[in-house]
């Protein structure tokens, strides 16, 4: 069983970088937000997105949400955790490669590389064939929670600006955790 945890949401403040990128105080008050997300290709955006700060907001110093989240999940998964992310549509390549670079330099790319997954297709990630476990998903967006558990895996959907870490998000891992661990596969005869 591995945790995956999503980068933008969970992570990395996507929709923060989104609006200190347009200089709007909330991102859905940008005009054109598709083309302005389609401008984001071939460029090193994701590189530039800031973490999850204590204060909910990336402008203001203080203590990293973002860095709490990985400690944790390190902590309660025994090391077996990885990044489950998805590139921005038409920019597979470009974005793959931000993404890692802002891993890297934030330090927190997985123990073992492997477990650094960028993919539109997260739920083919959510079952361990080898454990026969299902694997767990902390993402922000409810389609990837809904497709990786029609997929046998157990989700979480947590936006890190919304969601209470120690309340809601520890508690829920410690129960997926559970769950993972004792499921047994039952094959089907």
């Amino acid at each position: 069983m591995t945790v995956y945890l999503d980068m933008d949401g969970v992570l990395a403040d996507f929709f923060g970088g989104i609006e200190i990128k347009y200089g709007v105080d909330h991102w859905k008050s940008i005009q054109d937000r598709e083309i302005k997300f389609k401008e984001l290709a071939n460029t090193n955006f994701f590189h530039t997105l800031p973490i999850f700060r204590e204060d909910r907001g990336p402008r203001r110093a203080g203590a990293s949400i973002s860095c709490e989240i990985i400690r944790f999940v390190n902590k309660i998964s025994d090391g077996d955790w990885g990044i489950c992310t998805s590139p921005l549509r038409g920019d597979t390549m470009n974005s793959a490669y931000w993404k890692r670079r802002w891993l890297e330099d934030k330090h927190y790319m997985p123990p073992l590389v492997e477990n650094l997954i960028i993919t539109s297709n997260k739920h083919k990630y959510a079952w361990n064939a080898i454990t026969r476990k299902p694997n767990i998903l902390i993402d922000d967006k409810p389609d990837n929670i809904k497709r990786w558990t029609e997929a046998g895996g157990i989700g979480i959907r947590f936006q890190t600006n919304e969601d209470d870490l120690e309340e809601y998000l520890f508690v829920e891992l410690e129960k997926a955790i559970e769950r993972a661990r004792t499921f047994e596969f039952k094959n089907k005869v």
